[in-house]
């Protein structure tokens, strides 16, 4: 593969300071992610065994996977508001990377990543009014499908944006631009030498933009929706923190979380797969204090079964 992108990521990443490097959970993941994408083809990367065990989510290979995937289109299908935009009618998966599982429902394509989203979008629509988005970001957001949904939702409304440390800010990088075109992503290439990256200058030029971690104090403008899918839960709180204050800064109207209730399982020792302190719901409330709380659920929207809770919240200005 052509990994001069990543190679300037990981060269950056060396130079970041400590807030903004991997945690002790993507520690472990980083070096199998790398290998993979080192050593195989971009074009099938959704099947490489480290995209599986970290980054590409998907449902049991069996009939009980695919009931999982009826009842999570079910739920989004009939708690969404179809009026109200982002609207999912035509919004469809892409191919890119190969994936060994998606399903078809009424003509559309979805994975678990893209069902995931697209509850917790429904969510979020049902408690505020969603039509006064246009700008989008995510921290963590895997390999793109986020941007992917908003921008197949209506492709000229929406400006999206991603933060996320290498390898994963190459993945999301490259899926998008072949799912949108290299012309419509700004990549790090790009951006890496910018003092100030504005958002407004940068949605006249683009769709869509990967920021590396340690470009995020660098992004000045505004933003109506703020997200963060589990990826919050596999840091550790003070790095959650430093995060949460450039959010605080930059976002003005609603924050979009997914998280376990008592956050992730604990390393037995620094190394091991794990965090070394949990992300809690309590963390989220007193990182966002400037924003109210609108709602949180886990049955619905979420995750919940045998004790095990996997809430989206909902907070806003």
């Amino acid at each position: 593969m052509d990994d001069s992108l990543l190679g300037l990521m990981c060269d950056g990443l060396f130079l970041a300071s400590d807030c903004y490097q991997a945690t002790n959970l993507w520690k472990s993941a980083s070096p199998a992610i790398m290998s993979d994408l080192t050593n195989f083809e971009f074009s099938d990367f959704r099947n490489h065994s480290s995209a599986k065990n970290f980054y590409v989510p998907s449902y049991p290979d069996d009939k009980k996977g695919l009931l999982m995937a009826e009842q999570d289109y079910e739920r989004f299908k009939k708690n969404d508001i179809s009026a109200r935009c982002p609207k999912f009618d035509s919004v469809s998966e892409s191919c890119i990377g190969s994936p060994s599982q998606q399903f078809d429902f009424s003509g559309n394509v979805y994975s678990r990543s893209f069902l995931n989203y697209l509850r917790g979008l429904v969510y979020l629509k049902n408690l505020v009014d969603t039509d006064k988005i246009s700008s989008v970001l995510e921290i963590g957001g895997g390999y793109g499908t986020l941007g992917e949904i908003f921008l197949k939702s209506d492709f000229d409304r929406y400006f999206y944006v991603n933060v996320d440390i290498p390898p994963l800010a190459y993945v999301s990088t490259r899926y998008l631009e072949e799912v949108f075109g290299k012309e419509n992503v700004a990549g790090y290439d790009l951006t890496k030498n910018m003092d100030v990256i504005e958002v407004a200058e940068m949605a006249k030029k683009f769709k869509a933009m990967v920021l590396c971690s340690w470009q995020l104090p660098r992004l000045q403008g505004a933003f109506e929706l703020f997200v963060n899918f589990i990826s919050f839960q596999e840091m550790e709180p003070d790095v959650v923190a430093n995060y949460a204050r450039h959010i605080n800064r930059l976002v003005k109207n609603f924050i979009l979380l997914r998280n376990q209730r008592t956050g992730k399982q604990v390393a037995k020792k620094a190394g091991d797969f794990g965090v070394l302190k949990p992300v809690t719901r309590e963390h989220y409330l007193q990182f966002f204090a400037e924003f109210s709380l609108l709602g949180v659920d886990s049955k619905t929207f979420g995750e919940e079964k045998d004790g095990f809770a996997s809430e989206v919240m909902v907070l806003s200005r």
